[in-house]
């Protein structure tokens, strides 16, 4: 046997128990190891991101550590922050934001410790929707009271309050009636004439809209209220001879003065139909004749307001038909209807001068061919003409003028029907005579000519060479057939009239086409979309 082999084996049998002893000591010796806190996951959208109203509300996942959240909204991508909220719960609601407005929402999860805290998550972009409320027209308007009007949407509305924009008082607060939700308006009295108001429109104590207005100046002068005189038609016409100048005259709604003989006017006189808002229609001036000038007159303001003019005979009537001698600083329709006439102001002979001729919100229908304005001869003059946010439809001829004017502007306005066929024009002073200020045509919409012998070839405006003319955000139509002389920059819109307009050949307007590029910023106001 070898002695030296077996002591050997016994050694390394030795160092092999010895090594595997160390190694149970040195595992039974480890400590346990703690894992290390880390950053909470971002939350993240779950479900909901949605406005109604001016209310925004967004949900997202709850995070498994988090003890609370931090929520923020902006309307300028967090370049400023509108609002922030910390809660305990994953979902957000946000009232009182402003209305028809893009807001960008993020939120992140706080951990216990503050250092572990997620990263904001941005959960999306949303528009909250546009107010209910609708912006008072004039005719909704008086010195002390204001027809509060909206849409049904969503929640039903409960009241109104009216607050005074100098000092945030509160002037009115109305509850609504059953009555009055249907009827989606109130009317609202005891206000201050000539004061800026704001109106909120609330569902229990949820905001639907805000608006804001002011009530009307209170009349200077002198004033003659007819409104009480019922039963004889010719009263407009007696009275006026009679009054101060610088008069107005209160129609009573509703109700029907003729203009049967001629009338010379000297003085300067408002006409407009009394404020009532529990009547809606206008005070009607019926022509079987016309207004003339007083030979030598001076007369600083004529002014028809919130009343519907109309006469018997689209071939024979006028508004105005001028033969005398005459100066008028202005001769202004305001808010109102003025149809079937074969010209609005036409100054046919002597030297009659007018300052101003200004239209502004009406609606002009049915006019011939002695056109809305016609300054017939050289020896007469409008110096500066306005048509802005009005519609004039199946008019033969817009602007005729004999002599130079200094401007003319055309803006927000709706033209269909109009002007006649035939190479007819919108602005028409030849081609020698000049607008020495220029000629502005913006925001408006062309639509098809009123045909004549066949045709709906037209063009749209003629002056000398020397009249600068300013145009910009323009449409007409596809049916509107251009001979030349176009508006500079006109669009060509790629559908017809009645396809843009709701009903445009019975005079109804509104834009139909929501793909219209023009549909919030051309034509007529009280159209778009």
């Amino acid at each position: 046997m070898d002695i030296k082999k077996i002591k050997t084996g016994r050694n390394m049998n030795k160092i092999f128990f010895f090594c595997a002893f160390m190694a149970v000591i040195a595992i039974g010796c480890k400590k346990t190891e703690v894992q290390e806190p880390t950053r909470l996951f971002r939350p993240v959208i779950e479900g909901q991101l949605s406005a109604d109203s001016n209310t925004i509300v967004a949900s997202w996942l709850r995070i498994s550590g988090a003890k609370s959240y931090v929520f923020q909204i902006s309307h300028d991508t967090f370049r400023t922050v509108d609002k922030t909220l910390t809660l305990d719960t994953s979902i957000a609601i946000v009232k009182g934001l402003l209305f028809n407005q893009l807001y960008q929402v993020q939120v992140k999860a706080v951990a216990p410790d503050t250092a572990f805290n997620s990263k904001w998550s941005n959960l999306g972009a949303i528009k909250t929707l546009t107010s209910i409320l609708n912006i008072p027209s004039i005719s909704d308007i008086t010195f002390s009271s204001v027809r509060v009007s909206w849409k049904t949407k969503g929640a039903a509305v409960s009241s109104v309050k009216i607050v005074k924009k100098s000092n945030s008082s509160v002037a009115a607060q109305v509850t609504l009636s059953a009555a009055d939700v249907l009827a989606e308006n109130k009317i609202v009295t005891g206000l201050e004439a000539a004061t800026a108001y704001t109106i909120f429109l609330y569902s229990g104590t949820d905001e639907r809209g805000y608006v804001d207005f002011s009530t009307k100046a209170p009349f200077a002068g002198t004033v003659i209220d007819l409104s009480g005189i019922t039963g004889r038609p010719s009263v407009l016409a007696d009275t006026i001879p009679i009054i101060p100048s610088g008069s107005t005259v209160l129609l009573g709604r509703g109700q029907t003065y003729n203009i049967a003989s001629a009338i010379n006017l000297s003085k300067s006189v408002v006409i407009i139909s009394k404020p009532d808002l529990a009547i809606t229609a206008q005070a009607k001036i019926y022509f079987t004749n016309n207004f003339n000038f007083t030979a030598g007159a001076t007369i600083d303001s004529l002014e028809f307001n919130d009343v519907y003019m109309y006469s018997d005979n689209y071939a024979a009537r006028y508004v105005f038909n001028t033969t005398a001698n005459g100066t008028v600083g202005k001769i202004k329709f305001m808010n109102s209807t003025v149809e079937i006439f074969r010209g609005i102001l036409r100054l046919q002979s002597a030297t009659a001068s007018v300052g101003s001729f200004i239209i502004n919100n009406c609606i002009v229908d049915s006019i011939s061919g002695f056109a809305v304005l016609t300054v017939g001869v050289a020896t007469t003059k409008v110096d500066n003409i306005s048509l802005t946010n009005s519609t004039f439809y199946k008019c033969e001829k817009i602007i005729v003028s004999a002599s130079p004017s200094v401007s003319v502007l055309v803006d927000n306005c709706t033209f269909n029907e109009a002007p006649f066929g035939n190479n007819s024009f919108y602005i028409d002073y030849g081609t020698t005579l000049a607008v020495t200020s220029g000629i502005t045509v913006s925001n408006s919409i062309f639509g098809v000519a009123k045909v004549s012998g066949g045709t709906y070839n037209i063009k749209d405006f003629r002056a000398s060479s020397g009249t600068i003319m300013n145009a910009n955000n323009n449409y007409r139509t596809f049916d509107h057939v251009s001979t030349g002389n176009d508006f500079p920059s006109i669009v060509v819109y790629n559908r017809t009239a009645v396809l843009l307009w709701t009903d445009p050949y019975a005079g109804n307007f509104k834009i139909a086409d929501n793909t219209f590029p023009g549909r919030s910023t051309s034509g007529d106001p009280r159209w778009r979309l």
